[in-house]
């Protein structure tokens, strides 16, 4: 396993923001402590965690491919992905799975197979962006692993999104509120 230089740097009037930075893009779609550039060719999907019914993550889809993404608290200064990316390898690796590490366009990001049950697997891509007293999380998955075009467009979103983090103090690692946008209708399975 090869050790990384993991620091996100943004380049310059590209994201994903702070959005308290001054270039951070404006008529955004507001999921609470994430929003984001309406895109009309992605769908957009709020991932509810089944005992709670706290919406834990946005996810994009993009024709065979979905970007999942995450924003978590992190203290001042801190560049929480460097130790995010070393623990979530070190997990995977514990359970006998195949890590592999490179640099991608935010920094740090592995790639893994993960198992799916009755001898099924699905191969995903995590990055992460460390910011202000936040670090946004991202997992892509479906044909945007080899398509690059599919790959493309979910970067963009990705870079597009600002996170809000607010005053509110949170412990390192938890994840910042979601709300469900104004006027938004709840569907549910039945």
């Amino acid at each position: 396993m090869n050790e990384l230089s993991t620091n996100s740097v943004r380049q310059p009037n590209r994201g994903p923001w702070d959005s308290n930075d001054l270039n951070s893009p404006t008529d955004l779609v507001d999921f609470g402590s994430m929003a984001f550039v309406p895109n009309p060719n992605v769908g957009v999907r709020a991932d509810v965690e089944e005992g709670t019914q706290r919406i834990v993550a946005i996810s994009f889809d993009y024709m065979e491919s979905v970007l999942q993404v995450q924003a978590f608290a992190a203290a001042k200064g801190e560049r929480l992905w460097d130790e995010v990316i070393k623990d979530i390898t070190e997990s995977l690796t514990s359970q006998n799975m195949s890590v592999v590490q490179s640099q991608g366009p935010h920094g740090a990001e592995i790639q893994v197979e993960l198992p799916l049950g009755n001898d099924r697997s699905q191969v995903v891509r995590m990055f992460g962006f460390s910011g202000d007293r936040w670090l946004l999380r991202g997992t892509i998955s479906g044909s945007a692993i080899t398509d690059l075009d599919q790959r493309l467009e979910l970067e963009d979103v990705f870079r597009g999104l600002v996170v809000r983090r607010g005053e509110t103090p949170y412990p390192p690692r938890e994840i910042l509120p979601l709300n469900l946008p104004a006027g938004s209708i709840v569907t549910r399975a039945s």
